[in-house]
């Protein structure tokens, strides 16, 4: 992979960068340094400084804790315009979760001194990223939630559901790529491979979707929605 500039990038109209005028590009991108990881490559470890956030500019990113067994508890796989890293201001401030790139990506690292003064020449990136800051503490707070409160099988589809709301709707006969391994899935949702597969299955057979290689078809998005909000799961 060739790194792609700000000024070529096909995303930056969905990124935080997306009111930047060209000529001002440049500026953004001194804020901070991008690069290429590889597959399974750590871009930061759990206790490491915090000292600046990262922009997903290509490729796909998985946050994660690990136990004390050694056991990874997957908390997102974020793509292509993500921002996420901890914006401390405590110079003794670490991070929280870990991060690896899980296919040859691209990302940008912005350092806190020099994306602060940007942020005050540029109030609408400002906007922006406390927007996407936002939406990924609200995510996460779901995800909590339904940790404690849902059963796995509604975990599932509330899982499904967001998925499809990110690529065109929850609509009967919608073709959602699903870009991850079964393994992924099973420690997004909390649950082992073998049970991820299961509950797949179950729902397939409950005609709620269908499975395809690398997809998943919506069939029935008023039952997958019940699923998910626990009005109609199996035990």
């Amino acid at each position: 992979m060739r790194k792609i500039r700000c000024d070529a990038c096909p995303v930056r109209a969905s990124s935080i960068a997306c009111d930047v005028e060209a000529a001002a590009l440049g500026d953004f991108a001194a804020v901070g340094m991008s690069a290429i990881y590889r597959p399974r490559q750590v871009i930061f470890a759990e206790g490491n400084p915090a000292t600046g956030l990262y922009l997903v500019c290509h490729g796909r990113v998985k946050l994660f804790c690990s136990d004390r067994f050694g056991h990874e508890h997957v908390l997102g796989l974020l793509g292509p315009t993500a921002v996420f890293g901890e914006f401390a201001l405590d110079d003794l401030a670490t991070h929280a979760t870990s991060a690896e790139a899980t296919v040859e990506s691209q990302v940008s690292f912005l350092a806190r001194d020099r994306l602060a003064e940007f942020l005050e020449r540029h109030p609408p990136v400002a906007l922006r990223l406390l927007a996407a800051l936002s939406e990924r503490l609200a995510r996460t707070r779901r995800q909590v939630r339904d940790l404690a409160f849902k059963g796995a099988e509604s975990r599932l589809a509330a899982w499904l559901v967001e998925l499809a709301r990110g690529n065109g709707g929850v609509e009967a006969g919608h073709r959602v790529a699903v870009p991850f391994s079964r393994r992924d899935i099973a420690e997004m949702i909390g649950v082992s491979t073998e049970t991820a597969i299961r509950l797949l299955g179950r729902l397939q057979a409950r005609r709620a979707i269908a499975l395809e290689p690398h997809a998943v078809v919506i069939v029935d998005p008023e039952r997958l929605l019940r699923v998910a909000r626990h009005d109609d799961a199996e035990p």
